[in-house]
């Protein structure tokens, strides 16, 4: 009988805090306000997961809107 899961592992949970997500970017090289980071989660539509006190979001997520956000800014 074949296995029906594909990924016995699960899906990747990789929700960060936004001070976590700022230093990120920071240390990447692509460092933003937490106004804006805040801005592209709200336009984006990036799930907010409470944690505790604490508010975290996908870090993939962020990842894919700033790309979208940086293409943006390119085009004008």
């Amino acid at each position: 009988m074949a296995i029906a899961s594909l990924s016995p592992a699960g899906p990747v949970d990789d929700l960060v805090t936004i001070d976590e997500a700022l230093a990120f970017l920071d240390q990447a090289g692509h460092g933003v306000s937490k106004t804006t980071l805040n801005r592209w989660i709200a336009r984006h539509h990036i799930a907010v997961t409470r944690r505790g006190r604490k508010n975290q979001v996908s870090m993939s997520d962020l990842l894919i809107a700033q790309r979208d956000e940086l293409d943006r800014m390119a085009a004008g």
